[in-house]
């Protein structure tokens, strides 16, 4: 049991994050799909929904693609960080914070069992522009700080075993 232990305490807590946030990202992916294309074909009645989700509706499936492309940043932001060996910076920890919220809250809003996600997409339009607003300054942020520690492409060559 000593040998297992020691290997889980070896890997840097750095891969353990990369680890998570990619298991985030795939569990995120249904979430998604649910928010912009609905549960089942069945259950689509725009009748069913209440005006101002209605309005809301579009909005939800930008936030979605928004909050894809802000996790994809954090993912590759969190492997170069990996990779070289690097600390975090205090903007790459705000563009985290700023698409870690947004997430929570895009899950919250799309979940139909729980009072938070009636709430959110009962405010219509609103919900969806604010975590646009969210993902895009968490994403901004995450993508002048990756574009500044990402090594020349003949490193990144080198580096691959191909």
């Amino acid at each position: 049991m000593d040998a297992i232990g020691d290997f889980f305490s070896a890997i840097d807590p750095r891969v353990w994050a990369l680890i998570g946030l990619a298991l985030a990202t795939v569990l995120t992916l249904q979430a998604v799909e649910t928010a912009v294309e609905g549960a089942w074909p069945h259950q689509r009645r725009l009748g069913r929904i209440a005006m101002p989700a209605r309005s809301g509706q579009r909005g939800w499936a930008i936030v979605a693609l928004l909050l894809l492309v802000a996790l994809l940043l954090a993912i590759l932001n969190l492997s170069v960080i990996a990779w070289r060996n690097l600390d975090l910076d205090a903007t790459q920890i705000a563009g985290a914070g700023l698409v870690g919220v947004a997430w929570l809250l895009f899950l919250l809003g799309t979940t139909d069992r729980i009072a938070p996600g009636r709430y959110l997409r009962g405010l219509g339009a609103a919900g969806p522009a604010t975590l646009g607003i969210l993902l895009l300054a968490g994403g901004v942020l995450l993508l002048v700080r990756f574009l500044d520690i990402l090594p020349p492409m003949d490193e990144i060559r080198d580096a691959l075993p191909l």
